[in-house]
């Protein structure tokens, strides 16, 4: 099979920017939302350089078998607060990602409406076999996000 499958997500949020980029990037922010349904971030694994060229690290770790470990290891390649950050990602763990493949993350935030925001998410290349299941992982993702947000946000 070929790696050659771009996911784009997206998500309107009714918070400004600023407190969406903060979320995706505050390690302990991120450590608080980040993980489908049935997995967590363990806080402790999750580090982050927030700059260009800066490194970030973090553990997802499967709720009901601990053993079951995914890591990313990240360098960012654009990084511009509060508007976009890019990742390039080796992935260690996870059945349908090839370690050895790097996979390149894009989140985007736009404004909209007076305190709205569109994160957009692309992230690839993924091989079809695994693409929809991991875009369906971002949607969950995303609805934790929601909620952590909706509960006052900031860890």
């Amino acid at each position: 099979m070929t790696a050659n499958i771009i996911l784009v997500i997206e998500r309107k949020f009714d918070n400004p920017r600023p407190v969406l980029f903060r979320a995706w990037t505050a390690p302990e922010e991120m450590a608080s939302w980040r993980g489908s349904p049935g997995w967590h971030v363990e806080r402790e694994t999750v580090s982050s350089d927030l700059r260009l060229g800066g490194r970030h690290h973090h553990v997802k770790v499967r709720d009901d078998d601990p053993a079951v470990r995914v890591t990313t290891d990240a360098v960012f390649t654009e990084f511009f607060d509060p508007d976009v950050f890019v990742a390039r990602q080796r992935i260690t763990g996870d059945d349908g990602i090839d370690p050895d493949l790097p996979l390149e993350l894009r989140v985007e935030f736009l404004e909209t409406g007076r305190d709205g925001t569109l994160v957009r998410i692309i992230q690839g290349p993924y091989d079809e076999t695994v693409a929809y299941e991991h875009s369906q992982g971002w949607e969950r993702e995303l609805t934790r996000l929601q909620d952590y947000l909706a509960e006052g946000g900031r860890a």
